[in-house]
């Protein structure tokens, strides 16, 4: 996905967002051990 970005929080979770012109987009929150990449490539 163009421009999407992951950061860390707390060592447990991995939030995937969109920055935009005038916004943030927060395109998922994943857990632990989730494939964060499978998601968004359709491997879910």
């Amino acid at each position: 996905m163009p421009g999407l970005r992951t950061i860390g929080f707390e060592r447990r979770i991995t939030i995937a967002f969109v920055v935009a012109t005038d916004r943030v987009l927060i395109e998922g929150i994943f857990y632990g051990g989730q494939d964060f990449e499978a998601v968004f490539k359709g491997d879910d």
